[in-house]
C-alpha cells in the first residue's frame, strides 16, 4: 500500500472508534493510603479536526469516548484538552451519557495564581507587580484575588464591560480599589505591566509582544494557545504541571510531560475519586469559587503537589527561566514574602 496522504489519514481517524490507550499506575493518597484505578481513553482526532469538523460530529465522537469509559467500569469521567471544549464544555456530553463528569476546570483555575507566583519567584521579582488582564469571565475574580498579595495594580479589559463589572463587584473592597476597568486596551497599559494575562480564547485585542516590557510574564489561558514570541526576555506560561502522590506514578503515555507529572485537569478526577465524590463537579463554562477552593484543598490533603511551570503544554526548562531572569532585578525582597503556604482564596 502506498503512503497515505493527510486527508486520508484524517478521514480514517473520523471512522476509528475511541479506545483505552493507557492505564494509570501508582496514584496513592497520602491521606488514606488508597490506590486508585484509572484509564486513559483516546478520542482519535487530530487537534485541527477539533477546530474544523462540524460540532455535531465532534459531539458524537466525544460521547462515544465517554461510553467506552463507562463500559469499562468508570464511575467518573474527565474530558481533557480539546474534548473538554465540546458540548458546552461537557454539559451535553453528561446529559447524553448519564455518567458523572468533570472537565477539570476547577483545579486548573485554582492553580493559575500559583503558576504566576512561582514564575515571579523564578524570575526574582523585587516589587509588587502591575497586572493587565484580558477577559470578562469567572477567572477574573479568582486571578485578582489570588494575586492580591503580590500585585498592587490591576487593569482589566473586556468588550462586555457590564459582564466584567459583575465579576469585579464581588471582590473584597480592599482589592477592588486596586482594579481599574478599561474602556479600551491601551498600549501604554500593556507596556507598564509586569504580568499580562489572556483569560480569553482569542488573541487579545491590542496586544503585541513588541510592546511588552523586558522581564514580563505572560499567562496565556487561550486554547489553542494564541500568544507566541521569539523574544528571549519574556516568559510565556500556561500554568503548572501537577505531581500526583504515590510511589513513582506512571501514566504510560507520552502526552507532553515527563513521566510522573500530569495536568491539573487530569488530577481533578483523581482527587474526586479519593474523596468518593462520584458526581459531576466542573461542568460548563463558568467555575465556582467555592469548588475551586475545595478541590485545591482536597488535592493538598491527599498529597498532590504543584509542579513545574508549563508553556504550550510542556515543562519550561530551567535554562529558560534563568535566561529570562537575567532581565529582572536580582534583589530578593519580594521573593522572601512569597511563602510556600500562601493562601489563594
Amino acid at each position: 500500500m502506498g503512503i497515505m496522504n493527510d486527508d486520508f489519514t484524517r478521514k480514517i481517524l473520523e471512522w476509528v472508534t475511541p479506545f483505552d490507550i493507557a492505564t494509570i499506575e501508582g496514584i496513592k493518597s497520602k491521606h488514606t493510603g488508597e490506590v486508585i484505578n484509572a484509564n486513559l481513553v483516546l478520542c482519535p482526532l487530530l487537534m485541527e479536526q477539533f477546530t474544523s469538523l462540524p460540532h455535531r460530529r465532534l459531539l458524537k465522537k466525544v460521547i462515544q469516548s465517554v461510553k467506552v469509559a463507562k463500559q469499562g467500569g468508570a464511575k467518573l469521567v474527565c474530558l481533557v484538552a480539546y474534548t473538554a471544549m465540546v458540548g458546552t464544555k461537557g454539559v451535553r456530553v453528561q446529559e447524553a451519557t448519564g455518567i458523572p463528569y468533570t472537565n477539570g476546570l476547577s483545579f486548573t483555575s485554582a492553580t493559575l495564581p500559583h503558576a504566576i507566583i512561582e514564575a515571579m519567584k523564578a524570575l526574582r521579582y523585587t516589587r509588587p507587580a502591575k497586572v493587565f488582564i484580558y477577559g470578562g469571565n469567572s477567572f477574573i475574580y479568582l486571578l485578582v484575588k489570588g494575586l492580591s498579595e503580590v500585585a498592587d495594580q490591576f487593569c482589566v479589559y473586556y468588550h462586555r464591560r457590564d459582564k466584567l463589572e459583575a465579576y469585579c463587584n464581588v471582590l473584597p473592597k480592599h482589592i477592588k480599589s486596586r482594579v481599574k476597568i478599561l474602556s479600551t486596551p491601551s498600549p501604554a497599559h500593556i507596556k507598564d505591566s509586569d504580568l499580562i494575562i489572556n483569560a480569553t480564547h482569542k488573541f487579545p485585542i491590542g496586544f503585541s509582544d513588541k510592546i511588552v516590557k523586558s522581564g514580563a510574564i505572560v499567562l496565556d489561558m487561550s486554547y489553542p494557545r494564541t500568544i507566541h514570541t521569539m523574544r528571549p526576555d519574556i516568559l510565556i506560561i500556561d500554568g503548572v504541571a501537577i505531581v500526583p502522590p504515590g510511589n513513582k506514578p506512571k501514566f504510560n503515555l507520552n502526552f507532553g510531560l515527563p513521566e510522573g507529572l500530569c495536568f491539573p485537569c487530569m488530577a481533578e478526577p483523581m482527587v474526586l475519586a479519593f474523596e468518593k465524590k462520584f458526581e459531576s463537579y466542573s461542568l460548563g463554562r463558568d467555575i465556582s469559587y467555592d469548588k475551586a477552593d475545595a478541590i485545591f484543598n482536597l488535592a493538598m490533603k491527599h498529597g498532590f503537589k504543584v509542579g513545574p511551570l508549563t508553556a504550550y503544554e510542556q515543562v519550561i526548562p530551567e535554562e529558560k527561566l534563568e535566561s529570562v531572569g537575567q532581565f529582572c532585578n536580582k534583589k530578593h525582597s519580594l521573593v522572601k514574602s512569597l511563602t510556600k503556604n500562601i493562601r489563594i482564596f
